[in-house]
């Protein structure tokens, strides 16, 4: 009797739960389903209709479809997937490949659309030339360019998004969304000093409607500028003949390091006071970075190292030309300068090797993107270095040539970039904008 019940009880409810679950229905996947690779990313967009929730299927396997990516490798799924959708964290050269469906209100997923597949790669050598930036009829030279992110990998839907600055000649400032496309600000009322470097960072990563965002720029006679949106900008310091030049900048969790002429350094969190730091040396000081530890270099071969950015040690750089600016991954920091010198260090700033990029004029920048693969599965090791498949280095020269390497120690010929005169280059993490003189600005994604 009991056994007759539970049946009796199984057959009320099932026809009840077969409504409830089948209330949706399925719909035709997206059309127009395309994906554009880069640097350790891929964009899928599509031609999406109201109401339908996308799901995303993606694996390393050419046999993917939207129901049989489970035994596939490197295998994942999104739902609710929105177009544009960024897959970020891929390892550059291996092939993906993905399919969608659809589903409305919960129902069954419908058929899959076509498998399509692409292949990210290490941007730094294709480089696009664009419009030069102008600002008042003039053609300013552009001395610093910089970028704060956004969003973060996790944020698929908006992911990758970002900032670009760019400062110089006089004060000039302009703003990006894509390094490409740029926009003239005005400086503070009655500022028109030289600007040489800029940076910014959003406290707020993924809150697009309130990202906490704080750039400064730093330049001639110690002067400061800042803004929290890019667009209206303030002065923080005051330019004065008794303050050394400002000649670069960086931003760790909050506080921001500038560098310049007599071995100034300089701290603060909102580029309005600062706190002048001990660096042991009177030689101009060019370039700053930090990895895991802060490096300054300058004049004369000069290279500083310091744990926590208060306390500063001289390093032997290997050479006595002048260094201009310095980058990272892992364990290995590269600093560049003129007569195409490169010194690196591959354990952590404390020995370095100098070495010269044959034929290569003054290097004036360098910049590293160094993806993290997020599918552990596919085998992405790291060296003792701290140095991964994903990684490359990228420098830039008073020529506008740009040179690729993956160590820091063995460099490619040179790349013409379309343009002349560069004095400037930055990393997105997605790609590479390098700025000069008359308002160039070149781009490689």
């Amino acid at each position: 009797m009991k056994k007759l019940f539970c049946i009796l009880i199984v057959a009320l409810v099932s026809p009840l739960l077969s409504g409830c679950l089948s209330s949706g229905s399925s719909a035709e996947p997206p059309a127009a389903f395309t994906s554009t690779a880069g640097d350790g990313r891929v964009v899928l967009t599509w031609t999406a209709n109201p109401g339908v929730n996308y799901w995303l299927f993606t694996a390393t396997d050419p046999a993917l479809t939207a129901f049989n990516w489970t035994g596939l490798p490197n295998a994942r799924v999104f739902q609710w997937a929105a177009t544009p959708f960024y897959m970020c964290g891929l390892l550059d050269g291996t092939q993906y490949w993905y399919a969608a469906n659809g589903r409305i209100d919960g129902g069954p997923g419908g058929s899959s659309s076509p498998t399509i597949s692409a292949t990210p790669y290490k941007a730094g050598s294709v480089w696009t030339t664009n419009a030069p930036l102008i600002q008042n009829l003039l053609f300013p030279n552009i001395f610093g360019v910089g970028y704060a992110s956004l969003t973060t990998c996790s944020n698929n839907a908006t992911s990758a998004a970002g900032s670009f600055a760019a400062v110089g000649a006089g004060g000039a400032i302009f703003t990006s969304a894509d390094g490409t496309n740029w926009t003239s600000q005005p400086a503070p009322a009655g500022f028109s000093s030289d600007l040489y470097a800029v940076t910014g960072y959003a406290a707020n990563q993924n809150n697009p409607a309130n990202p906490a965002l704080r750039w400064v720029a730093v330049g001639a006679g110690g002067a400061s500028v800042y803004s929290t949106d890019g667009v209206i900008w303030a002065v923080g310091r005051d330019y004065s003949l008794s303050n050394p030049a400002l000649r670069s900048l960086t931003q760790v969790a909050g506080t921001f390091f500038a560098v310049g002429d007599a071995g100034t350094i300089l701290s603060g969190t909102d580029g309005i006071t600062w706190t002048t730091l001990t660096s042991g040396t009177a030689n101009h000081l060019n370039g700053v970075t930090h990895g895991g530890i802060y490096v300054a270099v300058g004049d004369g071969g000069t290279i500083l190292t310091s744990a926590d950015g208060t306390t500063w040690t001289a390093q032997t750089s290997g050479t006595t030309n002048i260094l201009r600016q310095a980058s990272s991954i892992g364990n290995t920091y590269v600093a560049v300068g003129d007569s195409g010198t490169v010194s690196t260090s591959v354990d952590s700033g404390v020995t370095w090797a100098a070495q010269t990029i044959t034929g290569a004029p003054n290097l004036v920048g360098v910049a590293a993107n160094s993806q993290l693969a997020t599918l552990d599965s596919i085998g992405l090791s790291f060296t003792s270095t701290g140095l991964a498949a994903n990684s490359r280095f990228v420098a830039v020269d008073s020529n506008g040539n740009a040179y690729t390497s993956t160590d820091g120690i063995a460099w490619s010929d040179a790349i013409a970039t379309g343009a002349t005169g560069l004095n400037a280059l930055v990393s997105s993490g997605f790609g590479y904008v390098a700025a000069g003189n008359a308002g160039a600005t070149v781009t490689s994604f």
